[in-house]
């Protein structure tokens, strides 16, 4: 693993070979097929990018509130580079920035991606109060003549487009960290959405439709980007023991972090679609498990009592059972993955409906047994997360959220 004296000393050296890079070369062929021509101007700003990564490098190793670098993330970038014609040839003219390069390259291939839990703590912020009925009494508020069904459905809405559930750090949708002042909420929405969003909203006021909108991963990833402070999300897992294993040890780690909070969404997939659920952190040092799932009868979120679904405010137990329950979602065997999501969600009663394999859950009598678990190198967990923002972050965030759910029309 390279160190800060490493990167540094790569960067006075980049620095010296950009400095001494000599004249350009006669314009004229050096060889059969093409020109190689080198030039200078080109070369130099080779070595200025060059530069600026080496500096991005020492700038995250010697910068403790830096809380995430992937250095191997710059090795492509560095190839990229390298493979500028006329100019990374190893030539006389550019060898010692080609070679200086390439020690760049080595030095971020072999040095571990910085992920250090946050350095500003918005704990005494919460104190007294939990993250989630904040959310819930922010959307409840100006009901109108709602009914509790309608009410639910115009929630899960405003929440599932608070951003791109594809892909959370991206921040898209009517995600309200953009800063712009819009005169019209609806300018947030992307024109060839509105037309959809309009029969959503239409759906949402419907008691029959509206549980239909409780879309699992839309849910998780709109409650990161409006309870989560936007400087940074710590992600980890994917397919297979070996990344599902990286998914476990984030969210130990962060749930043991007894001086932050966090909101965790746990996407468990495989072949099928599998489900997303979430753990918000108390101050009190609970941690209130939330969810909402695609079901005609409602949803596990916003609505308080449901058939089989628990009491929103039961679903809190203890840190340590949090973490209990997480390490039991991980385990190789499939009945103690199922004690675990059993703590952790009310959606399923039994891990294979959150390892599913591609086939057709929905034929007539079907009912998924194990012989319907995808292989164990295709199941997937994925674990995003990030620190949890002030109170007065959240309500704003949610009064323009519903600025723009009452501007579609």
């Amino acid at each position: 693993m390279a160190t800060l004296h490493d990167f540094k000393t790569v960067l006075t050296e980049l620095r010296a070979a950009r400095n001494a890079l000599p004249p350009e070369t006669a314009k004229n062929f050096l060889g059969f097929g093409g020109s190689k021509i080198y030039k200078r101007d080109v070369a130099r700003a080779l070595g200025q990018d060059l530069i600026d990564i080496c500096a991005d490098c020492v700038n995250a190793l010697e910068d403790r509130s830096t809380a995430r670098f992937n250095f191997n993330d710059e090795v492509a970038v560095i190839d990229a580079l390298l493979n500028i014609r006329m100019v990374t040839k190893p030539k006389a003219q550019v060898q010692r920035l080609h070679a200086a390069a390439l020690v760049l390259r080595g030095h971020c291939q072999t040095t571990a991606t910085i992920n250090r839990p946050d350095a500003v703590s918005t704990l005494n912020d919460w104190n007294g109060a939990k993250a989630i009925d904040v959310v819930m009494a922010e959307l409840n508020g100006n009901r109108g003549l709602l009914t509790d069904r309608q009410l639910a459905g115009r929630a899960q809405l405003i929440i599932n487009n608070a951003g791109d559930p594809a892909n959370i750090e991206d921040g898209d949708g009517w995600n309200s960290s953009r800063q712009a002042v819009v005169a019209n909420p609806l300018e947030r929405v992307p024109e060839g959405s509105r037309d959809l969003l309009a029969f959503a909203k239409e759906a949402s006021l419907d008691d029959a439709q509206m549980g239909a909108l409780a879309i699992c991963h839309a849910t998780a990833a709109g409650m990161i980007n409006i309870l989560g402070r936007k400087h940074a999300t710590y992600k980890a897992g994917g397919r297979g023991p070996v990344l599902r294993e990286q998914a476990r040890a984030l969210a130990v780690q962060l749930l043991s972090d007894h001086n932050k909070l966090y909101l965790l969404h746990f996407r468990c997939t495989a072949q099928a679609d599998g489900h997303s659920f979430m753990l918000c952190m108390n101050h009190d040092g609970t941690v209130t498990l939330s969810e909402s799932w695609a079901n005609p009868a409602g949803n596990g979120l916003f609505l308080e009592l449901q058939a089989d679904k628990v009491h929103r405010g039961r679903a809190e137990i203890s840190n340590a059972n949090a973490i209990g329950a997480v390490n039991r979602i991980f385990d190789a065997a499939p009945a103690v993955r199922t004690q675990g999501y059993g703590r952790l969600s009310q959606a399923y009663g039994d891990s294979v409906l959150y390892e599913l394999r591609a086939h057709d859950e929905h034929a007539a009598g079907h009912h998924c047994g194990d012989a319907c678990r995808a292989n164990d190198a295709d199941i997937s967990i994925v674990v995003r997360a990030r620190q949890l923002t002030k109170p007065a972050t959240v309500r704003n965030r949610l009064t323009e959220l519903r600025g723009v759910y009452d501007a579609i029309a």
